[in-house]
């Protein structure tokens, strides 16, 4: 695929509006690394790592799935319903590397596609957490400057205040805990994309000197969300794509945004499928899909599509997420996944094995050492127009020491389904915010 950068056109009219008033005219290519990467740890110890990482993921998005939280206006501080002050969670999968201010100082921000906020951690800093690179320091920047509380992007916080002179400040909270307060500000953003370009562009973002929780050997968050906070919104990013590499690869993952004009399937290696995105009033972060199934080996399940539903009240339905590693499904619809496996695999249960624990098979003591040569029913996800057949290593782990086969789906602990990242490995995945659409395809990363 053609690399290119066109000039970007974007227009500061005052700090008193959104910071990006105009849309990308050109696409952006940079690299994300895992979390974990360089830790020389085997594919089983990074996929036990992101399974821990998975269950805080799951309880978080669980509270906030199910209206967990009360939205504040910010000056007046009284209760409004129907307001989510929290998001999934701080302890994530993918960083990107930027810069943030003039000159630019480095940052390395998670990726996030179920929050919005921009933020990262600034000096002085009260209280601050370990991160890999220097506190932003807003101080040596000549592009600094704080957001007025008559800036549109303030009004859009949850919780956000005006206690200093006509100066945003902001709390935002995540579902595992991770918490980040500061000043809500305008700065200039560096990203470098991998032909060697730069694209240099006005944002709101959050500088954090307040902050609690975990970022996961990141220095901030990057919200890919659809509310107003977020990069994909600030920008009026028509389109963005990934294609994530498996945890062991050497190669290095890819973010794509932009117009995506000439297209981004040069690295598919099957045919392009796809799929509507919908939108819940009551969570219009998340990017919801519409499943209609599951198919495991022959045999389609007997699973009421309403099973996968999103409701009227923001309730179940089925989230596409970088974040989360383990793909969640309520504990109704798992019961009948693993009961499907057991009766094809005809492999008894391994001790201690349960939805919440992991779900594994003991392996004959013949066959321990070559549990990946066990054959493993296929596993299709059926969605509205398009079928998404999974290659084996992307939702099963072959655990040689223990002679297990373990599967790579977890309980989501309430009536809600998140397709998760290890599902997406060597998958090209596009979000298209012009069709409302989701499409995939299967490519060398």
């Amino acid at each position: 695929m053609k690399q290119r950068l066109l000039v970007l056109v974007l227009v500061i009219s005052s700090v008193y509006a959104s910071p990006a008033a105009s849309a990308f005219a050109g696409d952006v290519r940079v690299a994300l690394k895992h979390v974990d990467a360089g830790k020389q740890l085997s594919r089983s110890e990074l996929i036990r790592r992101a399974m821990q990482r998975s269950k805080a993921r799951a309880a978080a998005l669980s509270v906030v799935r199910n209206g967990g939280g009360t939205r504040f206006s910010g000056e007046s501080g009284q209760k409004q319903p129907g307001g989510m002050p929290v998001r999934p969670s701080g302890d994530l999968e993918y960083v990107l590397d930027l810069a943030i201010g003039t000159p630019p100082q480095p940052v390395s921000a998670l990726l996030d596609t179920g929050s919005d906020l921009i933020w990262t951690q600034c000096a002085p800093c009260a209280n601050c957490l370990a991160q890999p690179d220097p506190l932003f320091a807003p101080g040596e920047s000549a592009s600094y400057e704080p957001m007025r509380c008559s800036g549109q992007l303030c009004s859009d916080i949850l919780h956000h205040s005006c206690q200093r002179p006509d100066t945003c400040t902001y709390r935002y909270t995540y579902g595992d805990g991770t918490m980040t307060m500061g000043v809500y500000a305008t700065e200039r953003f560096t990203f470098t994309s991998s032909s060697g370009e730069k694209l240099n562009v006005p944002l709101g973002f959050g500088c954090g000197s307040m902050n609690v929780g975990s970022l996961n050997n990141g220095s901030g968050i990057v919200g890919f969300g659809r509310d107003p906070l977020s990069l994909v919104s600030q920008l009026s990013i028509r389109r963005f794509s990934y294609c994530l590499t498996p945890y062991t690869s050497g190669r290095k993952s890819t973010l794509l945004f932009g117009s995506l004009s000439d297209g981004v399937y040069g690295d598919a290696t099957g045919p392009v499928q796809t799929t509507a995105l919908l939108q819940s009033p009551q969570n219009p972060t998340f990017y919801y899909v519409h499943v209609t199934g599951v198919t495991v080996g022959t045999r389609r399940l007997r699973i009421p599509e309403s099973a996968f539903a999103l409701r009227p009240d923001g309730s179940g339905g089925v989230i596409v997420d970088s974040g989360t590693a383990l793909t969640l499904l309520p504990r109704a619809v798992l019961a009948v996944v693993v009961r499907a496996f057991w009766v094809q695999l005809r492999l008894p249960f391994a001790n201690g094995s349960s939805p919440d624990d992991g779900v594994c098979f003991l392996v004959p003591g013949g066959r321990r050492r070559a549990s990946s040569q066990v054959a493993v029913p296929s596993v299709v996800f059926h969605f509205q127009g398009a079928d998404l057949d999974l290659p084996r290593r992307n939702y099963v782990l072959d655990d040689h020491k223990n002679g297990r086969l373990c599967l790579l789906l977890a309980d989501s602990g309430d009536d809600g389904s998140t397709i998760g990242n290890l599902v997406q490995q060597d998958m090209r995945v596009l979000y298209d915010l012009e069709a409302e659409t989701l499409s995939f395809a299967p490519a060398q990363c």
